[in-house]
């Protein structure tokens, strides 16, 4: 009796709780019950049906057959599912109409027969099939727009499928039978064939994605260029189990290809102007093709880029400027230069993208890493501080004239030049040239009139006159610049002084009259020793004897200082991995020579005298050092220094070079080229690192697992002592609580092995998604009762989700331990009567997950190294755990291509957000 009663409970229970629409119907097709959800479903108030046919709840167009089809059923009544691939709709009490499926059970009710109907409202289902459809139909447009078509091979089975743009591609109809499992490789070119078989070869067995080349011969008997991309997937066991991927028509790049081949500086030309990357967008964002080096860095994987739209693959804010870019672009018909910046691989990067509309109303983006320009603005600025001391240094005055609203703008230094106090600045042409000399003014006019005429530069010395009535000398150079309409703009120039360099001359001049007059003089005293000089003319020749001899030891010394010459410009020239050269007081540079000269572009700077400061290519900071070094070294000093230039590191060693006086009057600079050296420095730094961080955490590995294993055993251990003890009659209850104290540490342990196992797993590269379509909302409602047994009391779990199905294409066993293990913290980390939340929602794209706890919380200074191995928060150290629940969940996750980030407030609680793809095939 009581069992039936219970019975009877639990059935009441089920029909007013089941989210399926129950109606029970008699055999006149009378509804005599119906639960809340079938109320609910057609539109009708609490006890509304009962009592009405069940033909009211069925449109008019399908009334008759139902009739019809109930009178047969009740002849042979037997349970049947219906509607299933059947086109069945329902009539709600508003008068509209929706799709549904229906199963039938008869039974008896008090020696009468009924029939006990399921039904199930299937319009969201029926949307999102028909949203699949219109998927498929868009990648196959996709496809077709971007000439991609892909294929799928069974390497168990050899079963294989291609797509329509595959079979278009090959020339043939959608279904050809003429491509097939033993035809297909008659397609591609012979010579082609065994490099082929090579390539997916080696990438079955290297575990690699493979992309490659080949020739295809269509049936008409034309060639096409095929570029092919493959992925292979492997079962448990590590076996090749299938394969799929894409080929893509490149014939028309590579016509292009053999064509600009046959003009060595029209493939220059074409070089030279090609982009970074080139990506061609349809109107509303989406990738139609992509063209991009090999080591350009995208957001994704270029083959990801194909049909995808910007939205999934950029940020929002990026997403909005290429967008108004697009609108700009075919509205002003112009071509549009938008700037944005994106972490790519952990790096941020500067991009520009320029945006050309195509006849056809796509978008062509060109676009650029400006990373590199970005970067060096701050050095341009210091460069410029540079220039400003450099020409305090040297005693120059700069300054700019605005051709268009002639202001002039100075600095410090030319002011001074001018003998102008701060309150006399000139700021216009004219104040300027009230300080020229009258005599210089005209001509200086004239000068500078004809650079502005020729957008040229210019040179003049002209003097100037000071406020106390001195006449000063200057000398100038000035530049004319353009702007963009080519029109001159504006003058910048230089100006310094030579006031003092025009005394000397003034002296010199002085010098030369008296000269002069020396000279007069000493043409009177030539005659007179003439006669004297013709004497010793004689004597000379008595000794032109012996000078014969000494001329012929003087030549063969020569002989030998050539061969020791030659010996030292062979091996001068050809001094390995590296240069060497001499530098002269004036910091010239007087000899170089060596193996790097042509790579550096230095080569001919010995030939011209170059200046160390002149060097074309090399940084003012490089040219610092050396600079400073070769000071020091004509002071005695022999020395050691490293620079670094075009990726390339030199170890340069200095010596000073004595003239016959033993005065230091050049310096010997040998350039080493250590960039292997340092390489190799560099690898043995990142191994002893790696090796140095791997022994910290065997360290805490130990440390963890020796306190994380000692806990649950010892609580083992004394319990199993105590049921010992307690082995009397009455103590039932206490050896049960006992034996569930050793249950509990047991899983306790068998969670921390599995974390071990997992990260084991995870690090030996073993484990790899397997994913499967299954409803997230059942599978969420599954595991809630699975983990019911370890709440603590009053602990409640909700899950909040406005679908009934979620259909996902994920790897079931990784989500469980992904959901399982942060729902465990949530309990663990929660008091006594607090809820947990699981919410669950999804668009087209992503299905979002958020676990929220009202638990301790996470402290700030933690937050950001809470998915590191081992590493558990400040406030977590009295409650057990490994550190490694979190790091293992953050993999998973992103084996199956998701995302985990979480917020936190101290004493507050905590929220882990999950996304996935949807990834519905």
């Amino acid at each position: 009796m009581i069992d039936n009663l219970k019975d009877d409970i639990l059935f009441k229970s089920i029909f007013q709780s089941s989210v399926e629409g129950i109606l029970v119907i008699d055999d006149n097709g009378l509804i005599i019950k119906a639960n809340p959800a079938s109320e609910q479903m057609f539109g009708y108030k609490s006890n509304e049906l009962i009592q009405k046919e069940v033909e009211s709840l069925i449109p008019a167009e399908f009334k008759n057959n139902h009739k019809s089809y109930r009178d047969n059923y009740s002849t042979k009544p037997k349970a049947r599912r219906m509607g299933h691939n059947l086109d069945l709709w329902g009539l709600k009490k508003d008068g509209s109409q929706f799709q549904l499926e229906i199963s039938l059970s008869p039974t008896e009710i008090d020696n009468k027969q009924v029939v006990i109907a399921f039904i199930i409202d299937i319009t969201e289902r029926m949307s999102a099939k028909q949203a699949l459809v219109v998927s498929e139909s868009r990648m196959a447009e996709a496809q077709k727009i971007a000439h991609v078509g892909n294929w799928y091979w069974n390497l168990q089975t050899n079963e294989r499928s291609w797509s329509d743009e595959f079979y278009r591609i090959y020339g043939l109809p959608s279904g050809d039978e003429r491509l097939n499992k033993e035809t297909v490789r008659n397609f591609i070119n012979p010579e082609d064939r065994e490099n082929v078989a090579k390539t997916i070869y080696e990438g079955i067995i290297n575990k690699t994605r493979y992309k490659y080349k080949k020739r295809i011969i269509r049936p008409d008997g034309t060639t096409r260029y095929i570029l092919a991309k493959g992925k292979t997937v492997y079962d448990e066991k590590g076996s090749a189990k299938e394969m799929y991927g894409t080929i893509q028509d490149i014939t028309k790049n590579q016509n292009i290809e053999l064509k600009l081949k046959s003009s060595k500086e029209k493939t220059q030309a074409i070089l030279e102007a090609l982009p970074d990357v080139v990506i061609l967008y349809d109107k509303h964002g989406n990738h139609l093709e992509v063209n991009a080096p090999n080591d350009f860095q995208l957001v994704a994987p270029y083959s990801e880029h194909i049909g995808q739209n910007i939205d999934k693959l950029l940020p929002q804010n990026v997403c909005e400027k290429i967008r108004m870019g697009f609108t700009n672009c075919d509205k002003t018909k112009k071509n549009q230069i938008v700037e944005y910046s994106l972490t790519i691989m952990g790096e941020l990067k500067h991009l520009e993208s320029r945006i050309v509309q195509t006849d056809e109303g796509n978008f062509l983006c060109i676009i650029r890493d400006i990373t590199e320009s970005k970067i060096t603005e701050k050095s341009i600025l210091e460069n410029e501080q540079r220039l400003i001391l450099t020409l305090e240094a040297g005693e120059f005055g700069s300054w700019y004239r605005n051709l268009h609203t002639d202001i002039f703008v100075r600095d410090s230094y030319q002011n001074y030049l001018f003998g102008f106090k701060p309150e006399e600045y000139t700021v216009s042409y004219l104040d300027f040239l009230r300080k020229i000399y009258p005599e210089d003014r005209d001509n200086l006019q004239s000068t500078i009139a004809d650079a502005i005429k020729n957008s040229s530069s210019y040179t003049i010395e002209y003097r100037i006159v000071h406020s106390d009535l001195s006449v000063h000398w200057l000398h100038e150079k000035g530049k004319v610049f353009k702007d963009a309409d080519g029109n001159p703009e504006r003058i910048i120039g230089v100006t310094n002084s030579i006031t003092n360099q025009k005394k000397a001359e003034e002296k010199l001049k002085e010098s030369e009259e008296k000269l002069r007059n020396y000279t007069i003089e000493l043409k009177e005293k030539v005659k007179d020793r003439t006669k004297e000089l013709t004497t010793v003319v004689q004597k000379l020749t008595e000794s032109n004897v012996s000078l014969q001899d000494q001329i012929h030891e003087t030549k063969e010394a020569e002989t030998k200082v050539v061969r020791n010459k030659q010996l030292l410009d062979d091996v001068s020239h050809n001094f390995p991995r590296g240069f060497i050269t001499v530098i002269d007081l004036k910091f010239k540079i007087v000899f170089i020579a060596g193996e790097e000269l042509v790579e550096l572009g230095f080569k001919n700077l010995a030939d011209k005298e170059t200046r160390t400061d002149d060097v074309v290519g090399v940084s003012d900071y490089i040219k610092a050092i050396v600079k400073e070094n070769i000071k020091k070294t004509l002071k005695g000093e022999h020395l050691s220094f490293e620079i670094e230039h075009k990726d390339n590191h030199y170890l340069v060693n200095t010596t000073p070079l004595s003239n016959n006086n033993k005065k230091i009057e050049q310096v010997l600079l040998v350039f080493n080229n250590v960039t292997l050296q340092k390489k190799a420095e560099f690898e043995m730094f990142n191994t002893l690192k790696k090796e140095q961080e791997l022994s910290e955490l065997k360290s805490r590995f130990i440390s963890m697992a020796s306190h994380e294993f000692r806990t649950p055993l010892s609580a083992i251990l004394s319990s199993a002592i105590l049921i010992e003890k307690q082995n009397e009659a009455g103590k039932e209850e206490k050896r049960l609580n006992y034996v569930s104290k050793i249950r509990s540490n047991v899983k306790n342990l068998v969670v921390i092995l599995n974390d071990f196992l997992s990260l084991s797993k995870l690090q030996e590269g073993k484990i790899i998604a397997q994913p499967i379509v299954f409803n997230l909302v059942d599978f969420s409602k599954s595991l809630i009762e699975e983990i019911d047994g370890i709440k603590k009391n009053g602990q409640i779990i909700t899950l909040k989700c406005n679908h009934l199905v979620i259909e996902v294409f994920l790897d079931l066993k990784l989500l469980k331990h992904i959901i399982y293990n942060l729902l465990s913290n949530a309990i663990k980390y929660s008091e006594d009567n607090k809820e947990i939340i699981i919410k669950i929602e999804a668009n087209h794209q992503l299905v979002y997950i958020e676990i929220k706890d009202q638990g301790i919380g996470i402290p700030t200074e933690d937050q950001n190294n809470m998915f590191e191995r081992f590493y558990r928060a400040n406030n977590a150290a009295n409650i057990q755990g490994t550190g490694l629940g979190l790091n293992i969940v953050k993999q998973y996750t992103e084996l199956m291509g998701g995302t985990i980030s979480f917020k936190s407030q101290l004493n507050e609680g905590t929220s882990f957000f999950i996304e996935f793809p949807l990834n519905k095939k």
